[in-house]
């Protein structure tokens, strides 16, 4: 496979190749498609200015073009290339605008109009199409013909080597190479910029039918019943849901038949997505996803059902998530139910707990655009508010059954969810136990933790605090004081183990590292049943 892939590329840089992708019968636009995803004026009038910022690095250079600024990492590479950066260019609108959009393409026309490697990535080509499908409108609006078939013969090119490599075998090679995080959002790009090259122009029936085909097979394999995308990752789910409202709008704008699968997925996929919403607007942290911004999943979920700010689910039963509610006070945890290999969980009875619009509690941040160590580390149980047994995580031999038991109730008008898992039955032959109950005025927290096993174990229950939160240890150790917008919380604990206050990290979504805290509870399975009860109570 790996010579096979080295003679392609040799051949793509061929001179015959690159006169095969020139023979084109170039036809006119029929139709421009809109993009569900919505531009920030201010980041355009600084790419105007020559302030680039893509992929979480910023770049000052209006001395030289994007393609003149020396930048070797991977990410940075692709955001230039891929051209997602044009939205903010038309947000910002107006000529100066326009005519620094048409230099910096005409500037990559002199350097990538032929086909090589890292900016003919098949995914970085296909948002470069849809990029530049999308801004026709922005882009054409001088009826410039110069201009304007210069782009469209790039483009016919660009789309006959993605038309030519997207096959079968590419989608079903892909989750084979990557793993379903890194290969589903792959996909719907792909397939987007395929969709999108097809409705542009007239006569291309045939290509339709066949992409519609392909994408249906995908989201029946990557979204549940209850709309929740295969990773539990809530920005991987808005990401795609995002390219399959482009595609379902292109489609209706086209006067296409709309897959009814695909309106029926985008609809379940948007109210799924508003459970991991917070009073702040953005989303919990959880199984590596970033926040995002308020403005951004409101824009992409009021295009996708017309209720950006509507009521989402209170649990997710089928996904494995449940969440209590309580004056303001809410709790998300992962209840690990019906998980499997897709998913990114890997920490079982993880919970964030959010006072009004501050995270108190949760992971330790986001896995976006960080390398194969740093996302294993980051979705490792150690990363989450959680209990772990001798530095492992659970459920890591494949022969392990799941058996896991979900329950949720009412008692003395408190909220209460009780969970088991046996992830550390084969290593250790224990099995854990969480209850959460949390005080009908959501100012007492209370969980319980246990382990029943023979074996004398290790453990700890790890509790990671948002980098916003001060907290301080008492004296003896016993108790803890964490304070946050003037309001003041006790956190305190009963069973034989240690109380420690240790470093940890937060990464934000622009890939900041933030230092924080941890609150960790230590000890050992000395009895059969390991039981400690910790929780958080609000000060008068």
């Amino acid at each position: 496979m790996k010579l096979t892939k080295v003679v392609k590329n040799f051949f793509f840089k061929t001179r015959i190749y690159n006169y095969y992708l020139l023979k084109n019968n170039i036809s006119e636009i029929s139709f421009t498609p809109k993009d569900a995803w919505p531009g920030d004026p201010v980041l355009g009038d600084q790419l105007v200015q020559g302030y680039y910022n893509l992929a979480n690095k910023k770049v000052y250079s209006p001395e030289s073009t994007l393609w003149e600024i020396l930048n070797s990492n991977k990410y940075w590479l692709k955001e230039a290339h891929s051209f997602s950066w044009l939205r903010h260019l038309k947000a910002r609108s107006g000529p100066l605008a326009r005519k620094h959009a048409r230099y910096l393409i005409l500037d990559w026309l002199k350097l990538y109009k032929n086909w090589k490697y890292d900016s003919w990535e098949l995914e970085v080509l296909s948002r470069r199409i849809s990029s530049w499908v999308t801004n026709f409108d922005f882009l054409l609006a001088e009826k410039d013909e110069v201009f304007s078939y210069t782009l469209i013969e790039s483009l016919f090119k660009q789309i006959k080597h993605l038309r030519n490599q997207a096959s079968y075998r590419y989608f079903l090679s892909l989750e084979k190479d990557l793993g379903l995080e890194e290969s589903s959002v792959k996909k719907i790009k792909v397939l987007k910029g395929l969709f999108l090259s097809s409705i542009c122009f007239d006569d291309e029936n045939d290509r339709y039918s066949k992409y519609r085909k392909i994408l249906i097979k995908e989201l029946k394999i990557n979204f549940n019943e209850e709309g929740l995308h295969m990773t539990k990752s809530p920005s991987i789910q808005l990401s795609i849901l995002g390219d399959l409202v482009t595609i379902r709008e292109a489609i209706i704008s086209k006067q296409i038949l709309l897959p009814e699968l695909l309106d029926m997925t985008i609809k379940k996929a948007s109210h799924a997505l508003r459970f991991f919403r917070k009073a702040d607007g953005n989303f919990a942290v959880f199984n590596g996803s970033k926040q995002e911004s308020k403005f951004l999943i409101d824009k992409i979920l009021n295009q996708a059902d017309g209720k950006a700010r509507g009521r989402g689910p209170l649990n997710l039963p089928l996904s494995g998530f449940d969440k209590i509610v309580c004056q303001g006070t809410s709790i998300i945890v992962d209840t690990y139910n019906n998980n499997h290999k897709g998913s990114l969980s890997r920490a079982p009875h993880a919970v964030e707990i959010n006072i009004g619009k501050v995270r108190l509690i949760g992971s330790c941040g986001t896995i976006h655009e960080k390398n194969q160590e740093w996302k294993e580390s980051l979705l490792s149980a150690s990363a989450h508010s959680t209990m772990i047994i001798e530095e492992s995580d659970p459920f890591n031999m494949k022969e392990v059954k799941n058996e896991l038991s979900y329950k949720r109730y009412k008692k003395n008008e408190s909220e209460i969810i009780h969970l088991t898992h046996n992830g550390y039955k084969n290593n250790f032959s224990a099995l854990c136990c969480r209850t959460i109950e949390v005080s009908k005025t959501g100012k007492d927290i209370a969980i319980l933790d246990q382990i029943l096993t023979d074996k004398i174990l290790k453990f700890k229950i790890r509790i990671h605090l948002s980098p916003k939160i001060k907290v301080s240890l008492s004296l003896d150790k016993k108790k803890a004081i964490i304070l946050f917008s003037e309001q003041g919380w006790s956190f305190r604990y009963n069973g034989d183990v240690k109380l420690s206050l240790e470093p940890s990290i937060f990464i934000e979504d622009n890939g900041r590292i933030r230092k924080t805290n941890q609150l960790i509870l230590s000890g050992e399975t000395i009895k059969d049943k390991t039981e400690v009860l910790w929780g958080i109570t609000k000060n008068l």
